[in-house]
């Protein structure tokens, strides 16, 4: 499928294009001068990016750029956020869709726009049972299950909380063709003697309380998989009896002499850095070696943000069947979500649309934008990580302050993808106190241009 790409020299085109061509794409980057002079060659697909324009110029770019393909080619347009009525006149120009970026070079410009590829189907598999991404690390993630699944080797998921660890498990299991269920296990959430029981099963009068005998999940698994969450924080005596078991396929249900065969498949998982804790003596080393052989590593969702639409429109639907309810995503109400790092994956990226939708003005509208935003306004801070340098031995108040203020405001406008009226609008004063402060900033009569 051929893209074109029509992108100024200084948003890093061939950076754009590489993003788009890794997933069988055929971009094909052209300057805004040679599509408006002459460009004849058939496409499929069309990205126009223009950044920190007024909506008159983009207007205008984007009927020059829909004359010159025609009507059936799909025209993205990547440009600087807008207001409602602007995003509607400049849909009526001749844009299919509009996309913001959470940056304005190279691989944030890619990710933005392959996302939209993807919510849109253009970029397949959009699935793997019940996981859920098309970028090249969800897409290796789904060939690593179809080679791990079918093997009888204990198979270890490494991930940041949030992840999806859980169910990667359930899809190694459904993928493997076992008889039998998939039994799940948080060893985080239960004692050392609790988790043993648990595991291994117990004798009566084994310890106090067990007043009958109890068959341990390994066994009870049967031929089935058993799911060990949090394997990281496994007490020593526990890794011991699970090094053993793994080697010797069988298990001693607490306070027995019995020995009792395990015929179940041993999946394990932890957020931890179990190469360090081995290292330093917390794990096991002989254990990490055991268990080390076929490891999946799941991508955190800042790595895979262009998988944000999709999650978030599985995420509404997902709602929806429970709620019987119609419950949509506004157009443009995406873009913000790019801009957050997502510390809780897609744990939190679920629950944030599930609150969303749920404070929706009714069953068949849009959900709330504003819910939409609370994640991203709660970690905003991170948007100006640069600390501002200052020596107490000669700089003044006055100088200080004026830095922290070249920095705002310059972060400010970077954010708002060069929109002069949003970025005064969000910093709570008029567009002309927005324009003195820019002289004050980059000197006298060098501020900012007006919009076109």
């Amino acid at each position: 499928m051929t893209i074109l790409l029509c992108a100024p020299s200084e948003m890093d085109p061939p950076t754009i294009a590489s993003v788009l061509d890794r997933y069988g794409l055929d971009p094909v980057p052209v300057s805004p001068e040679e599509l408006e002079t002459n460009f004849s060659k058939g496409v499929d697909q069309a990205v126009l990016v223009i950044p920190q324009q007024g909506v008159v110029v983009i207007g205008e770019r984007v009927s020059e750029a829909r004359r010159r393909l025609g009507g059936g080619v799909f025209l993205m347009v990547a440009c600087p956020q807008l207001k409602p009525s602007d995003r509607k006149e400049i849909l009526e120009c001749g844009a299919s869709a509009l996309v913001t970026p959470s940056g304005w070079r190279g691989a944030p410009i890619g990710e933005r726009i392959l996302a939209e590829l993807i919510v849109r189907g253009i970029v397949q598999p959009s699935s793997f049972g019940s996981l859920q991404g098309a970028t090249e690390r969800m897409r290796r993630l789904y060939r690593d299950i179809e080679t791990v699944a079918p093997l009888s080797d204990p198979a270890l998921i490494l991930g940041e909380t949030g992840t999806g660890k859980e169910l990667v498990a359930r899809e190694i299991h459904r993928c493997s063709g076992r008889q039998g269920s998939l039994m799940a296990v948080n060893c985080a959430a239960l004692t050392p003697e609790l988790l043993e029981s648990e595991l291994f099963g117990h004798e009566r009068g084994a310890f106090s309380g067990a007043v009958t005998s109890r068959k341990g999940l390994l066994a009870e698994a049967g031929h089935g998989t058993i799911f060990l969450d949090e394997i990281g924080d496994l007490a020593p005596s526990a890794q011991a009896k699970l090094l053993r078991i793994l080697e010797e396929k069988k298990v001693r249900p607490v306070g027995s002499n019995q020995w009792h065969p395990v015929h179940a498949r041993v999946v394990l998982a932890t957020h931890r850095d179990l190469e360090g804790a081995s290292s330093n003596g917390a794990f096991r080393q002989d254990l990490h070696e055991r268990i080390r052989g076929f490891s999946l590593a799941l991508p955190p969702l800042r790595e895979r943000r262009a998988d944000l639409p999709l999650l978030c429109e599985h995420f509404v639907q997902e709602y929806n069947r429970e709620h019987s309810g119609g419950r949509t995503i506004p157009d443009g109400a995406l873009d913000p979500l790019f801009r957050y790092p997502w510390p809780g994956n897609v744990r939190e990226l679920r629950q944030t649309v599930r609150r969303a939708a749920a404070f929706a003005d009714s069953e068949s509208g849009p959900i709330s934008v504003l819910s939409l935003l609370d994640a991203v306004q709660r970690n905003r801070t991170s948007l100006a990580t640069p600390g501002i340098p200052f020596d107490p031995a000669v700089d003044t108040w006055q100088t200080v302050h004026d830095r922290a203020r070249a920095l705002y405001f310059r972060t400010l406008l970077e954010e708002t993808g060069g929109n002069k009226e949003l970025a005064a609008k969000r910093a709570g004063i008029s567009r002309s106190q927005f324009y003195e402060i820019f002289k004050k900033i980059d000197g006298a009569g060098d501020g900012p241009e007006e919009d076109g």
